[in-house]
This record gives C-alpha cells, sequence and structure tokens, in this order.
C-alpha cells in the first residue's frame, strides 16, 4: 500500500482538513471576543500560535492512533479485520461537512451584517444608530438646520466626539485631540461640508439617534468613533454611517503603533476612505495637506493636545497652563509649528480677555514668526495672523487677508469663516461679513454666540426681522443661555416692543455676575418704568461689574440716572459729583484712558454741563480706536449723554447718523427709551423722527 494510501486509510487527511478548518472558525470567534473583552493585543496572536503549532501533533496523533470500540490504541496494536477506521472517516466527513457550514454562515454574517455590529463588537456599547428614535421633534429642528441645500449633500459630514477606550480614564484629553485633529484635516478638504468641533460637542453621550442628530445638524453623514492607546499601541476605530437610512456606508479599525507619523497617516487614510465612500475626489495639494506631520515626538504631541485642551477654557489660569504645556512640548521639539501656533493663540487670546498687556501681544508676534520660520504657508499659520492683527493690532484688513489665507487652505474650518466675518463687520463690510457669517453658520450651526453675532450683524444694518428670527434661533437651541436671553431681550424690544417678554428673559439672565448681562437688567426696569426696581438693583451694583475692556461703569452711574428720570435731580447730581471724584482716583491708574474719558462725559452729562460734555466727546472719539461697529455704539452712548444733558441739535445729529445706518436703533426703541423723555416734544426731535418714518 503507498503511503498517501495510507494517509487516506488512517483518516490523517481528514483530519487535517478538519483541524484547518476548525481553526479558521476559531481564530474568527477569538477575533470577535478579543473586540469586546478588549483583550490585550497579544492574545489573539497566542492563541493563533498554539493552533499552529498543535497542527503536526494531531496530525502525528492521527497516524500513529486509532478510535477503537475499546478506546484510543496505537495503529500497530489493532488488527486490521478490527479495524473501524471507514467509520471514523464517515464521522469526520460530518464534522466537516458542519464545520465549513459554520464557516459559510459566518462568512456571510460578516459580509453582510458586520458593519452594523461594529460598534456593538468594539466599544462594547450600542451605537447611537441603534438606540431607541425619540417620537418628540427637537425644539431646535426647524431653525436650527443650515439653510443652503449645499450643506445637507451627500458629502456633508458629523464627526461626534470620539469615545476613550483606554484603560486610563485621563487619556480622554488624547481621544479629544484625536477627534479635533481629525476635523481640522477633514476641513481641508474642499468637496466636504464638515461641521465643527464646537457643534458636534453636544452630542456627546447623548440619548438622541442618528436621523435626530443630522436633522438637527444639517448633515446626510454622520461618523462614530473609538480611541484606544494601550502602552506602545493605539487603535482607532471609525465608521461612516447614512445619517438618514442608518447604512454604515464605510468602517474600519487602525491598530498600530504610537508614532505620531502612524496617527497622523490614520487621519489622511479616513479623510480618503471618506472620499470613496461619498464618491469624492481629492486634489493632490489635499492629499499632502492631510498627510503632513508636524512632529515626530510623540511626548512633545501629547503635551500639545494638553496644552489645546486647557487653552478652550475660560479662565487665566487654563491659559497660563496653556501656555506652560506648549512651551513643554516645544523643548523637547523645537521644530513643532502647531505648538507655536497654539503659543500664539494663547498669547493673544490673554492679550485680548485679561487685561490687554502688550507683552502678551509681542509674544504672540514672536511664537508667530517661529512658526513662520519652520513653514512660511500653512493654514494654521494664517489664522493666527488673522488673530493676531484683528485682537492685537485692530487691523481689519490684514486679518482679512490672513484669515482668506487660511481659508484658501481650509475651506471648511467654522472659525475662520466667523473671524473673518467679525473683522468684515469691523472694517464696514457689511455683505462680506454677513456672508462669511453665514458660511460659520453653515459649519457650526449648533453655537449660540454665533447666532447672536449674526443678529446682532443683521440689526446694524436694518434687516430686524431676520434679526429677530436667528436670535430666537439661538434661545431654541440653548434656553438656559445668558447671552441668548440678554439678546433676545434686546432684540425683541427694538423689533417689536415686547417689553414683558423681554422683561421675562432679562430675569431669567438675572443670576449672572458678568455686568454685560447686568446692565440690560437695569436698562429694561428703566425702559419698563419700574423705577424703584431699577435704583433698587442699581444700589447692588457689584465694584467687579464697573471695568471692562471697552467702558467704565459705575454704580453711582446707574443710580444718578435712575434718580435723574425719576425727576430727583438733586439726588442725582451728588450721585454723580461721586463719580468724578471716583474718577479722579482711576484716572491715575489709567491715564490717557478712553474708558475715562466716556465715564467723565456720562457724569457731566448728569449735570447738565453741555459745555464739558462738548468738550470730552471730541476727546473720548480723537482717543478711542475707531471702526464701523465702534463708531455705532460711540454714537449711540453720545446720543445718550447728549440728552441728558438736554444738548438737542447733538443728540438729533447723532440719531440721525444711526437711523440712516449702520446702527444700532430704530423708532421702536427710540418711543420706549425714557432717556429721551426730556426733549420727546422739541420740534427738532420730533422732525428727525417724521424723517425716518
Amino acid at each position: 500500500m503507498s503511503f498517501f494510501n495510507e494517509l487516506k486509510r488512517r483518516n490523517v487527511v481528514k483530519v487535517g482538513v478538519a483541524y484547518a478548518v476548525a481553526t479558521w472558525i476559531l481564530l474568527q470567534l477569538t477575533d470577535v471576543v478579543a473586540e469586546i473583552l478588549q483583550l490585550p493585543e497579544w492574545a489573539p496572536k497566542l492563541i493563533l500560535l498554539i493552533l499552529v503549532v498543535g497542527f503536526v501533533p494531531a496530525l502525528i496523533f492521527a497516524w500513529a492512533f486509532e478510535m477503537t470500540p475499546e478506546g484510543i490504541k496505537r495503529e500497530k496494536d489493532v488488527d486490521r479485520s478490527e479495524s473501524i477506521t471507514p467509520n471514523t472517516g464517515r464521522k469526520l466527513n460530518y464534522m466537516i461537512t458542519g464545520l465549513l457550514a459554520v464557516g459559510m454562515a459566518y462568512f456571510i454574517w460578516e459580509a453582510r451584517f458586520q458593519d452594523k455590529d461594529t460598534s456593538a463588537t468594539v466599544d462594547a456599547q450600542p451605537s447611537i444608530a441603534e438606540q431607541s428614535v425619540s417620537a418628540e421633534t427637537s425644539p431646535a429642528e426647524a431653525t436650527a438646520k443650515p439653510a443652503d441645500d449645499a450643506f445637507s449633500t451627500e458629502k456633508s459630514i458629523a464627526v461626534l466626539p470620539f469615545t476613550n477606550r483606554s484603560p486610563n480614564a485621563d487619556d480622554a484629553y488624547f481621544t479629544d485631540g484625536v477627534h479635533d485633529d481629525l476635523l481640522t484635516q477633514l476641513a481641508k478638504i474642499e468637496a466636504f461640508s464638515v461641521i465643527s468641533r464646537t457643534s458636534v460637542l453636544e452630542y456627546r453621550d447623548t440619548a438622541k439617534n442618528l436621523k435626530e442628530i443630522g436633522e438637527e445638524l444639517g448633515v446626510a453623514n454622520i461618523m462614530e468613533g473609538s480611541v484606544q492607546r494601550a502602552g506602545n499601541r493605539v487603535r482607532i476605530n471609525v465608521q461612516l454611517i447614512d445619517a438618514n437610512s442608518d447604512e454604515h456606508l464605510w468602517a474600519e479599525i487602525y491598530d498600530r503603533q504610537l508614532t505620531t507619523e502612524n496617527l497622523f497617516d490614520i487621519q489622511s487614510e479616513i479623510a480618503q476612505a471618506i472620499a470613496g465612500a461619498l464618491h469624492a475626489t481629492l486634489s493632490d495639494t489635499e492629499i499632502a495637506n492631510v498627510a503632513d506631520i508636524p512632529t515626530e515626538n510623540v511626548e512633545a504631541y501629547e503635551l500639545y493636545l494638553q496644552g489645546k485642551r486647557f487653552a478652550l477654557g475660560e479662565t487665566e489660569i487654563g491659559f497660563d497652563t496653556s501656555v506652560e504645556l506648549y512651551r513643554e512640548a516645544l523643548k523637547l521639539d523645537p521644530n513643532f509649528k502647531l505648538a507655536w501656533i497654539g503659543l500664539a493663540q494663547a498669547y493673544i487670546n490673554n492679550y485680548w480677555s485679561y487685561g490687554g498687556n502688550p507683552a502678551d501681544r509681542d509674544k504672540t508676534r514672536e511664537a508667530i514668526d517661529k512658526a513662520r520660520a519652520i513653514d512660511p504657508d500653512f493654514p494654521e499659520l494664517y489664522m493666527a495672523e488673522g488673530f493676531y492683527h484683528y485682537w492685537g493690532l485692530l487691523d481689519y484688513d490684514v486679518a482679512i487677508e490672513n484669515l482668506d489665507k487660511a481659508i484658501a487652505q481650509m475651506p471648511g474650518n467654522a472659525e475662520a469663516h466667523m473671524w473673518k466675518g467679525w473683522a468684515s463687520r469691523r472694517a464696514g463690510y457689511w455683505d462680506q461679513a454677513v456672508e462669511s457669517m453665514q458660511k460659520a453658520i453653515k459649519l457650526n450651526p449648533r453655537i449660540v454666540i454665533n447666532l447672536i453675532e449674526m443678529g446682532q450683524t443683521l440689526k446694524y444694518i436694518g434687516r430686524y426681522e431676520e434679526a429677530l428670527a436667528i436670535t430666537e434661533q439661538a434661545y431654541k437651541i440653548d434656553p438656559d443661555s445668558y447671552w441668548a436671553k440678554t439678546y433676545l431681550a434686546r432684540t425683541l424690544l427694538l423689533v417689536t416692543g415686547d417689553i414683558d417678554r423681554a422683561n421675562t428673559l432679562v430675569i431669567g439672565a438675572q443670576h449672572t455676575n458678568d455686568p454685560a448681562f447686568m446692565e440690560p437688567y437695569w436698562d429694561l426696569k428703566v425702559i419698563a418704568g419700574e423705577y424703584e426696581a431699577a435704583l433698587q438693583f442699581a444700589q447692588t451694583w457689584k465694584p467687579e461689574w464697573e471695568i471692562n475692556r471697552s467702558a467704565i461703569k459705575l454704580k453711582e452711574h446707574f443710580i444718578a440716572e435712575t434718580l435723574l428720570i425719576m425727576g430727583r435731580k438733586a439726588e442725582a447730581r451728588e450721585q454723580a459729583l461721586a463719580a468724578l471724584d471716583r474718577l479722579a482716583v482711576m484716572e491715575k491708574q489709567l491715564p490717557a484712558d478712553y474708558r475715562i474719558l466716556e465715564a467723565k462725559l456720562r457724569s457731566h452729562a448728569i449735570l447738565g454741563e453741555r459745555q464739558k460734555v462738548a468738550e470730552l466727546s471730541s476727546q473720548y472719539l480723537s482717543a478711542k480706536p475707531a471702526d464701523e461697529v465702534a463708531q455705532i455704539v460711540d454714537t449711540s452712548r453720545l446720543a445718550h449723554s447728549y440728552a441728558l444733558a438736554g444738548m438737542i441739535s447733538e443728540c438729533v445729529e447723532a440719531l440721525d447718523r444711526l437711523l440712516a445706518g449702520p446702527g444700532n436703533i430704530n423708532l421702536t426703541w427710540l418711543q420706549l427709551n425714557p432717556y429721551f423723555n426730556g426733549i420727546r416734544e422739541e420740534p427738532e426731535f420730533t422732525a428727525m423722527l417724521e424723517r425716518h418714518k
């Protein structure tokens, strides 16, 4: 008998086939179980090694031993006439057939259904897509959707916050950083409309299903993902889902050694995979941009991500911490251009938000120059230049020029569009401002402050109904927002004169300690004729509310103006004189400060000292940095002071300019405002009202 025939007789071939099929099935099951239980990466590899090593012993066993009715015996001890190897062979045939059936079933499941189970097997929790659909329509559904259909096409994407699957919960900053960087990279691709980070953050751990989220954000596709870091390995799981049908368009698990090259390679691969899934073509420049590796030092990159997290805070401590982390990153990699940009943005934020220290502005310039020396042409550099010229130098044309360069490389960056809108507004390019803000809102539709600023811009150019609609939209998105309540109240007074609803809104915002919200509360009480309530509130005005970047708002002024409107002129005079005494002390600390001039002007207006008001108003306008928005605000403040001082011609001239536009008042507001009661019957004033009817 030949050797091959002997192998067949002893069922060695069948044992080998059965072993191979069973091994394949076992490895597939191991891969699934490993993901669910988050087993270490070496576990599946160890199982594979054991199975491979066991193959040869299994064949040797089949050759050397035989199954008999009395149990397992050595083959040489079994009489050929009593051998049951044919029966054993038939049983092996059944086993092989059964294993092949199981294998085929698994293959079909993997091909047709695995995409829909990805998040359940990898993330060990149901995806948002698997959660129950709410029967209740979102309150912002009708208003929060972008108006332009171009942002609801098949290439619109919202990347939801990634889930941190790392054993260490403190690694959340790393997960958030990877998510943020991916959004930044996707924003560089013109074909995509990618919703910005700040709009998707509210959907972290949300109970809303994908269809609801897609409708609220105005997108066709949603990406979910998770990040798991363990030792020197990182695993990133992502899946792209049709928001309307819940169909998985693409999914992938990236399991790589933790290096910055691998991290940014993954981001590049994701971008190109999305392009393929959505039938988009990336240019060579776009591919190069998303593949850019800013640093090869992993530790420096992690410090940078931590710095970004603290930079997003709204405290001086947060900014200080971010500066320290960026500098630590730069010690490890002095050529880390994004860390230099992060440092520049931290300094310019600190300059604008906390005191205007020229040293912070100088450090901003230094950091930008360091980044430019490394790479003179990358989008984040132009963004930083835009911030620097906007906040640091008040040079809005140069700011716009740099922001345009950033947008050319990052057309989907909402922040760049919004900043361009703000700068355009300051420069008086009103149509451009509206257009840029519209683009920003389409990319970041759930950010209350952006909607409010758009409303403010529309008010300036007299588009009152649109301003009210978008401010209502902001309030619907976040009814607890102090900003939304306050600005909606102001807009209601301007557009509809609805004092009752405005009163309710402002009372709801009153418990914050920001003077930006406190002054509207006092102002509304005055407009509503609730003078005693306004006076009582003015008497509680806190010292920390008195000085901000644009004005000095003394307690005595609010008390005095309330008393003056109430006809208690002698008491008002006492308060105005007390304010001047305080300002004389403050002036020693803030010499040549335009805010001091405006506050003194306000005091003399209450005193009715017209010559002094005229003198100080001229000084004030000469000393204050001028732009289109500032001119509107200044003109409004001067009209207020002129009215208190009884300077009719000057007041009418200022109001004429505001009513002709751009401005921040209209006839409804004038009719409600008691500051003008003293001159309301004057012929010049009534003639001005007639001109603008």
